[in-house]
């Protein structure tokens, strides 16, 4: 009966061990200062409103998603995940973007009322993630953003169509690794405002 109660005691031990994990940390993919001032010469229209992104399903989920440099090994990071779905925040990151480099605000995301926007922009993510080496992040490896992005009128017709892609080093750590994602995210945001402003 005794050999009974160790052995129980021992295997609620066991499961208690296993049941303890280091916590989640959560990141943004907002890594801006809210504008405080918001005045321009167009603030009557909107000059571009941002579609939905397109993200590839193995990036459009909680964790955050880094690549072995085989480039063909995906890592999946239980505790470091992101905030909210990326297809939810990348289209108002970029729309943030091109309106802090347009100096007005520009951009904002749309479902609705497409028609007001005088250029509506799809964006179809190709890649967007980081070239990790022996699975810890270094100050040598990579960050990509590679996107296709279109630009229409607001009757539907195409006016411009291009491919953009970015590259950042990734940092030390995660927090080094979103942070450079923040930024070409911005990259992105201005290459396209430079074009808008450009035609408009």
């Amino acid at each position: 009966m005794k050999a009974r109660y160790l052995l129980i005691f021992s295997t609620i031990l066991s499961l208690g061990g296993c049941g303890s994990s280091p916590p989640s940390t959560f990141y943004t993919l907002d890594g801006s200062a809210p504008i405080l001032e918001i005045a321009g010469p167009k603030m009557e229209q909107i000059l571009v409103g941002v579609e939905p992104v397109s993200i590839p399903s193995y990036l459009n989920r909680p964790q955050i998603v880094t690549r072995n440099t085989d480039d063909v090994t995906l890592m999946i990071s239980e505790f470091n995940r992101w905030a909210e779905p990326l297809s939810e925040s990348f289209s108002r990151i970029l729309a943030n973007a091109i309106s802090e480099k347009a100096g007005y605000p520009a951009a904002k995301p749309i479902s609705l009322n497409r028609e007001q926007a005088v250029y509506r922009l799809q964006v179809e993510v190709q890649r967007f993630d980081g070239t990790i080496n022996d699975k810890k992040i270094s100050k040598n490896d990579k960050v990509f953003l590679d996107t296709w992005w279109t630009l229409s009128n607001s009757s539907g017709n195409i006016v411009y169509r291009t491919r953009s892609v970015f590259v950042q080093s990734a940092g030390e750590n995660y927090s080094d690794l979103v942070r450079a994602e923040q930024q070409l995210v911005k990259e992105l945001g201005e290459t396209i405002a430079d074009y808008v402003l450009k035609e408009a």
